[in-house]
């Protein structure tokens, strides 16, 4: 398990608190995160008005027109994410990143009206899965493909999902 090799490089058998710098190096589980966040983002529909006109084939779509996108698909383009139904985290390595355009990812929005609790976020879900991947094996118990999601203001699920937790064993 990566994830799990590289908490092991950055703590060894240490179950203190992560420091920043300790997060600043956990590279694979920032990339699973991503990867999570890609297939699974929170909020999974979006609305911006276009500031300018903007030509689109032969149609002008005039200023001010409101623009609904679909973060769930669009994180879901084959063009852009090959094999989209597949948690691939290594699609996040920075190597893998370069030529993607920077709004084909964007589970907390993008540009000027971005999320400002995006760091902060991103440095939770860090803290508090490296602390429980430190101790405990995650076994999913309900199958992806058995996931039902209402549509709502965040992207949910109809029914809990399970996962059980197995005690980590130092040599796991």
């Amino acid at each position: 398990d990566s994830i799990a090799e590289e908490l092991k490089s950055i703590f060894g058998d240490s179950q203190r608190p992560p420091t920043l710098e300790d997060l600043s190096q956990m590279k694979y589980l920032d990339c699973c995160i991503k990867e999570s966040l890609r297939l699974y983002p929170s909020v999974h529909f979006m609305s911006r008005y276009f500031a300018e006109d903007v030509k689109i084939g032969d149609v002008i779509v005039p200023h001010k027109t409101m623009c609904h996108f679909n973060v769930f698909d669009i994180h879901r383009n084959p063009d852009i994410f090959p094999d989209p139904e597949k948690f691939i985290p290594e699609r996040f390595l920075p190597e893998n990143c370069v030529s993607r355009h920077p709004y084909a990812y964007i589970p907390f929005s993008a540009g000027p009206r971005n999320c400002i609790g995006q760091k902060f976020a991103q440095i939770e879900l860090k803290v508090i899965m490296s602390s429980i991947l430190r101790r405990y094996i995650l076994e999913p118990v309900t199958r992806t493909e058995d996931l039902v999601f209402t549509i709502d203001i965040i992207l949910r699920t109809s029914h809990p999902i399970y996962v059980r937790f197995r005690e980590r064993h130092p040599r796991e």
